[in-house]
């Protein structure tokens, strides 16, 4: 019996193969100035990491972990809006989806640095019309990845 061929993609692989089935996404994916254990250690420490980086965050809460799953409550800065979010984390590997948006985040090592990519955007396949968003979703994503990359060049134990 022939054994089929098997192809396994690393983390940052397998969200830029999300981003290219959803239309209505901004990706945006960067080598890091910081070695991957470092940047890893940062992303996954939700509550801290994503306010820290991204201004249209306010506050994220854990509410519930099981395991790679978790369940968080973002809470928009300067509103009483938050969303609940289901998310899948594990090493290189960030997935947080709600009804209604998505953002994803994974790394790999790259030498003494780390190959990064961020998502962001509408949670939808048949989204085709929405893909006009790309472009904006693309700068809102940037400024993220500009917003981990200072943090990450930050001296341990520093605040601005």
């Amino acid at each position: 019996m022939t054994q089929w061929p098997t192809a396994r993609l690393d983390p940052v692989r397998q969200m830029l193969v999300l981003a290219r089935v959803l239309p209505a996404v901004g990706v945006v994916e960067r080598v890091l100035d910081a070695p991957y254990g470092q940047v890893w250690a940062f992303i996954e420490d939700l509550e801290h990491s994503v306010p820290a980086f991204d201004p249209a965050v306010g506050s994220l809460r854990i509410l519930a972990h099981r395991g790679e799953r978790l369940t968080v409550s973002a809470g928009t800065s300067g509103t009483p809006f938050s969303m609940r979010f289901e998310v899948e984390l594990r090493d290189g590997w960030c997935l947080m989806r709600s009804r209604l948006y998505l953002v994803g985040m994974a790394a790999t090592p790259h030498g003494e640095r780390t190959r990064f990519v961020h998502l962001e955007g509408l949670p939808y396949r048949g989204a085709g019309p929405l893909r006009a968003l790309r472009p904006v979703l693309r700068r809102v994503v940037a400024a993220d990845v500009d917003g981990i990359a200072r943090e990450l060049a930050r001296p341990a134990g520093g605040s601005a």
